[in-house]
């Protein structure tokens, strides 16, 4: 293909587009577990019934829809949730924290959710959370960078509680591969279902496509630049 091709816009008109690859299935590294697209198929049907709308509410006006659904993510991580019922959730990317409040509503009673991010959430502009949120103990920050290997390992025995982790983080090239490699030194007490946001971005691409665990682009049920999950088996 010509480069005058690949920089050429799409045939078709869109309010926001990215360039992407689509690759062939058969020689990727890993195939998706019966188990896993047993989870991604109750998870979805859960995910048609959860209520998102009062945490979208708190954003403020923005030109793209947080509670469309399929097309962005947020009403699946409730769905996730609801399906799961995980005790222990990890996020990786607080930002404005609409993404770590879909991701309590719907914890059981003794569920938790820490998210990681490297800016304290009332230095953001446009923040969703308010102070109370972090009053009961089910929603706490940790401000580290989880690509470091040495701060990742102060945080060995939390992350191997993790039932469910949502990755969100740089898509810098160099984050999430550092990330899935410190996550494979865990002896985990049972192994956790991990999201991992934009898979469809460029510098998503070869991560995605060379993770050998079980795993499922769900795109078409989450983010329209590209949802997997993944079963972080041994």
């Amino acid at each position: 293909m010509k480069l005058s091709q690949l920089l050429s816009p799409p045939p078709f008109t869109a309010r926001h587009y990215k360039r992407t690859f689509v690759a062939s299935p058969d020689d990727e590294a890993s195939r998706p577990s019966r188990s896993l697209i047993e989870v991604t198929l109750e998870s979805v049907r859960r995910t048609l019934d959860v209520d998102i709308s009062d945490i979208c509410d708190r954003m403020p006006p923005v030109e793209w829809s947080p509670n469309l659904w399929p097309g962005e993510h947020y009403q699946l991580l409730a769905g996730l949730v609801a399906c799961l019922q995980p005790k222990t959730v990890i996020e990786i990317g607080t930002e404005t924290g609409l993404s770590a409040l879909c991701l309590r509503k719907y914890l059981p009673a003794e569920g938790r959710v820490v998210t990681f991010d490297l800016i304290p959430w009332e230095k953001i502009n446009g923040t969703c959370l308010a102070s109370d949120d972090f009053e009961d103990g089910r929603l706490t920050q940790e401000l580290a960078d989880l690509g470091d290997p040495a701060v990742f390992k102060k945080y060995t025995s939390l992350l191997s509680e993790a039932d469910f982790i949502f990755a969100d983080g740089p898509k810098d090239g160099r984050f999430e591969p550092a990330f899935a490699a410190h996550l494979d030194t865990i002896t985990f007490k049972k192994a956790p279902y991990v999201l991992f946001d934009d898979i469809r971005d460029r510098n998503m691409l070869r991560f995605w496509r060379e993770l050998e665990k079980p795993k499922l682009d769900i795109s078409s049920f989450g983010h329209w630049t590209g949802t997997g999950l993944v079963q972080w088996a041994p």
